[in-house]
């Protein structure tokens, strides 16, 4: 018995435009910032109670805030080497690097924004509010 290759196209190899390590970066740093810093919070928000220093919790809101903007910027600048266009339909290592760095930005610009808004309860209503 004999086996045939029952594809219709043939497989070519595209070399994609940008290293699929910054895309997965791009993509995947706002995530995990965002919940290493929900961690972080929780481990410092007893200490700034007890000392009454907020300082801390603000270190470690502006950090992740930085570093999120940082694979923010990367999702654009992959994005734009890749092509600067939409993710179309089509199959191939540039409409999914497309994809990805887009992914990237918007992911990276939504976790800022949560950053930001998990950020003002500190400002406003302080470490020791319990309910």
């Amino acid at each position: 018995m004999t086996t045939t290759d029952v594809r219709p196209e043939t497989h070519t190899h595209e070399p994609s435009p940008v290293s699929d390590v910054a895309l997965w970066t791009s993509m995947l740093l706002g995530p995990f910032v965002f919940l290493l810093n929900l961690e972080v919070n929780y481990v410092l928000v007893d200490w700034a109670c007890n000392t009454g220093n907020t300082w801390a919790l603000h270190v470690a809101h502006f950090t992740a805030l930085v570093t999120i903007a940082i694979g923010t910027w990367l999702g654009v600048v992959l994005w734009r080497r890749s092509g600067s266009g939409w993710p179309d339909a089509g199959a191939g290592a540039v409409p999914r690097a497309r994809l990805m760095a887009a992914l990237g930005t918007l992911g990276g610009l939504l976790f800022a924004v949560s950053l930001v808004a998990h950020w003002i309860p500190v400002w406003v209503l302080g470490p020791c509010l319990r309910f």
